[in-house]
């Protein structure tokens, strides 16, 4: 009998052991590489998150490598803001480390779809923006957003911001809390 729980135990490991996968997982805040492990995960599905920043010229490409979340896999977000825009998609597959694609975002369509939207950005204060300007929204950006929180670039310290701009329904819905090379912390508002 004991040779039989041994015997039990040992291929129950086995067992387990076989259903263990693995993802790469990395990060780098202003590159499309990141050095990568491996990481092992509770599931058997990887990401692989791109996130494209440009303020006023200045471009910070991310990358993201890690155990699947699936509440991101598949999203698609597109931010637009007086000089400055902001982009991110987010891969998942699966399988024992099959997140060896790079960096990759879907393109967002430049034509116009009819919604205009307030637009502004200000840093250093967390008031309201009051602006005359008004940006045309494109592709899947058909939502109006007005943000005041605080945020940091590569490099940068934190700094408070207020800006208003267009947005997809993605984005919005995850209030950006999935922004990697520009951490914000909780936002004093976000509307859209």
């Amino acid at each position: 009998m004991k040779n039989l729980v041994t015997l039990l135990c040992m291929i129950s490991a086995l067992v387990v052991s076989a259903l263990t996968y693995k993802c790469y997982s990395g990060f780098s805040s202003n590159s499309t590489t990141c050095k990568e492990s491996e990481v092992e995960c509770l599931g058997n599905r990887c990401m692989t998150a791109s996130q494209y920043v440009d303020r006023k010229g200045n471009v910070f490409k991310s990358i993201l490598k890690s155990c699947a979340n699936e509440t991101f896999c598949g999203t698609n977000g597109s931010v637009a803001i007086k000089n400055a825009m902001y982009r991110f998609y987010v891969k998942c597959c699966t399988g024992h480390l099959c997140n060896t694609d790079g960096y990759e975002l879907i393109s967002e369509d430049p034509t116009p779809n009819g919604v205009k939207c307030p637009s502004a950005y200000f840093i250093g204060t967390f008031e309201k923006c009051n602006s005359t300007k008004e940006i045309n929204c494109t592709g899947s950006m058909n939502r109006c957003f007005q943000y005041r929180g605080q945020a940091r670039y590569p490099g940068d310290t934190w700094k408070n911001v207020s800006a208003k701009g267009c947005t997809n329904y993605i984005a919005c819905k995850y209030n950006f809390k999935n922004i990697m090379a520009v951490p914000e912390r909780p936002g004093i508002e976000i509307i859209c």
